[in-house]
């Protein structure tokens, strides 16, 4: 039984970072001694200035820099793709480590 949900548990792992675009992998992931905060400056380090500006903007920010097209609604929507995908993988080490002990 643990050695199935431990495959099974494999296998998707592989799966998300399979959807995640080859140009948003992070090479490495540091250990969860590494990066006790994955928030703040810590994440806008894999950022382009652009997409921490846009990440951090407010609902009625954005819809503004939208519609003046500042940004472009594709543009907001890969920023926090981006931005996601980084916060999954960084933050599925800090999970698995604490579900296996």
């Amino acid at each position: 039984m643990v050695a199935d949900w431990r495959s099974r548990a494999t296998a998707k792992r592989e799966a998300i970072l399979n959807s995640i675009p080859e140009k948003w992998r992070l090479q490495k992931i540091p250990s969860v001694e590494e990066q006790k905060d994955v928030t703040g400056p810590y994440i806008q380090q894999f950022l382009s200035t652009r997409e921490v500006d846009i990440t951090e903007t407010d609902a009625a920010g954005i819809a503004e820099q939208v519609a003046s097209g500042t940004w472009s609604a594709v543009e907001v929507t890969d920023a926090f793709c981006h931005r996601a995908s980084l916060a999954h993988q960084l933050v599925w080490p800090m999970l698995t480590v604490k579900a296996v002990h």
